[in-house]
């Protein structure tokens, strides 16, 4: 088989793994906020907190084979893909990184809007049982907010990097390889 046979192999694998995993995260993400999308395992899952954590996972996963096999293309091909992708994962993102956010003022009783106490308001309460309402449950809020802000940067970098065509590794590498001791 030449290699333009197993690329096209390889890049519609991935697509197609990812698709799956894109559109199970969509379907998870549905069923964790209490509709019914066919996914009853989730909504088996007592915790609140670990069914989100199906959600980013099977999210996290779709989004990141499909970036990845954006790179695998060529020209205008690759930079409309990756910047698709990267605008899938900043809509699917934002929720989840203002989500910690707003679970500081929540966990501290602070009154929020009921459509935003209705997003948060089970979170906390999930994360108050497990830690108990003490500065663990900030912790894990800030662990939660640093993770959404990283989740934010690398897609957009790394898009940033993809249609400008700078491989980030290699400047990093140079860079660091520059360091004089002193």
């Amino acid at each position: 088989m030449d290699e333009k046979k197993k690329k096209i192999i390889k890049q519609s694998v991935m697509i197609s793994v990812a698709a799956v995993f894109i559109i199970l995260g969509i379907m998870s993400i549905i069923q964790a906020t209490g509709s019914n999308a066919g996914l009853g395992y989730i909504s088996a899952i007592p915790n609140v907190i670990l069914r989100y954590v199906v959600v980013i996972v099977t999210n996290a996963v779709g989004i990141m084979l499909m970036s990845t096999a954006a790179g695998t293309f060529e020209g205008r091909v690759k930079n409309i893909f990756a910047i698709t992708v990267c605008v899938y994962s900043t809509i699917m993102t934002v929720p989840l990184f203002l989500a910690f956010v707003l679970m500081f003022p929540a966990g501290a009783g602070a009154a929020l809007p009921e459509f935003l106490q209705s997003m948060v308001g089970e979170i906390v309460v999930a994360f108050q049982k497990l830690v108990g309402n003490n500065g663990w449950q900030y912790v894990i809020y800030t662990l939660g907010t640093i993770m959404g802000a990283v989740f934010l940067a690398v897609p957009i970098i790394s898009t940033y990097c993809t249609v400008k065509d700078i491989d980030l590794i290699k400047v990093i590498k140079a860079k660091a390889g520059k360091k004089t001791v002193s």
